[in-house]
């Protein structure tokens, strides 16, 4: 929703359950005198602290509907004011349409310590399926576990009931080197069952951090500057995205993040409340 002004918590609580998407991002009035607006985002269950793909969606829109204007050949940059601090987000016309850029914060990791045959064993999967390093849990409770290959990961399967006695605050990021397209860099499904999301088709919060994943474990010895490397996510239902992370690393520490991509407007109407 490009104009949210005037909503509260609860209406947009009872706009996203209605509609039942995987979130739904409002843009609202900023509350800080240093942001240009303020985006808020909401699964059909709770308010989420980030989400990228929706944010994607949202300036889209707004640019679209002329308020955030662009024109041929321009780029505007934002202050956007999100539960996870002021963001940066950049709107960029070109080749006549348009790319949406959006700063995530730095996250953090910490190695993933759990039985490994166990939580396997929960997906459906054989231990030698899940395999590889990194093992690593985020600052925002990801998961982010390797996966052998694309067989592999569309083979999982999500048991709601079996996983909360493992775990029931975390979102699953499950990746794997072995992609659709052959530029890209990984491929990755995204559960998020406790948080109102079974399987995301495409998150921006999970595909950013898995360039800072990449680089630093697959790439070490790619020196400073920005990198930028290629998600998929969503094949396996249907609803096939990309998204481009871009990665700036210096003096041999990851300094900045953004993910990027472009929307397709599909719907466009009117909510009674």
């Amino acid at each position: 929703m490009t104009d949210g002004a005037g909503l509260d918590e609860e209406l947009m609580q009872l706009i996203a359950r209605q509609l039942n998407l995987s979130e739904t991002a409002f843009l609202v009035p900023p509350s800080h005198a240093e942001a240009d607006v303020r985006i808020r985002w909401f699964t059909p269950t709770q308010e989420v602290t980030l989400w990228g793909h929706a944010t994607i969606a949202a300036f889209t829109a707004a640019a679209e509907r002329g308020l955030f204007p662009v024109g041929p050949g321009q780029e505007r940059s934002l202050r956007v004011e999100t539960l996870s601090g002021v963001l940066r987000v950049r709107i960029e016309r070109k080749d006549g349409g348009l790319v949406v850029s959006f700063q995530l914060p730095m996250p953090r990791f910490e190695p993933l310590d759990i039985d490994r045959a166990a939580f396997a064993q929960l997906w459906g999967a054989s231990p030698d399926h899940l395999q590889g390093e990194p093992w690593l849990r985020s600052d925002l409770n990801y998961w982010y576990i390797p996966v052998s290959d694309l067989k592999a990961l569309r083979a999982l399967r999500l048991d709601t009931t079996e996983l909360a006695k493992f775990e029931s605050k975390a979102g699953f990021a499950f990746f794997t080197s072995d992609t659709v397209d052959p530029d890209s860099h990984w491929h990755l499904r995204f559960f998020a069952p406790f948080q109102g999301v079974a399987e995301d088709p495409v998150t921006g919060s999970a595909q950013g951090p898995m360039g800072v994943i990449h680089l630093e474990h697959r790439e070490p010895q790619a020196g400073d500057g920005w990198f930028e490397f290629r998600g998929e996510q969503g094949d396996h239902l249907g609803r096939a995205g990309r998204v481009c992370a871009r990665v700036r690393r210096q003096a041999s520490e990851i300094v900045d993040l953004e993910i990027a991509g472009t929307a397709e407007s599909m719907l466009e109407g009117k909510i009674r409340v």
